[in-house]
């Protein structure tokens, strides 16, 4: 995914963000952004959702509200067991707060959660 931010006008303290790419790449890009956002202003994406499965069969994002010692253990050492998550579903895994945001078709993302718990 090709990502840019756009010029900065006025007052403004937010900024816009343009992600191009596929579908697929374009929602990794925005998870991974939500999650550095979430990190440095807790609750901004997080504080008002909640735990969302999709019944959707093609591409969607199901969200997941863990456990603080569930997520540490899956995200492992600097990432490493969320990328072998992510390698072994075929889906997009992040964590942004307290939830895990699941991305793929449904096949995806049920073998992530399975292998989440």
């Amino acid at each position: 995914a090709l990502t840019f931010f756009l010029a900065k006008g006025g007052e403004e303290k937010s900024e816009k963000l343009a992600i191009f790419g596929s579908v697929r790449a374009r929602k990794g890009a925005e998870l991974m952004v939500m999650s550095a956002v979430e990190r440095k202003a807790e609750g901004h994406y997080t504080g008002k959702m909640t735990d969302r499965k999709t019944t959707t069969k093609s591409f969607d994002v199901d969200r997941l509200t863990m456990d603080p010692e569930d997520m540490a253990y899956a995200r492992g050492r600097e990432g490493s067991t969320r990328s072998k998550l992510e390698t072994a579903s075929g889906a997009i895994l992040q964590f942004v707060g307290p939830m895990a945001f699941i991305a793929g078709d449904a096949m995806e993302r049920q073998r992530c959660r399975d292998y989440l718990g």
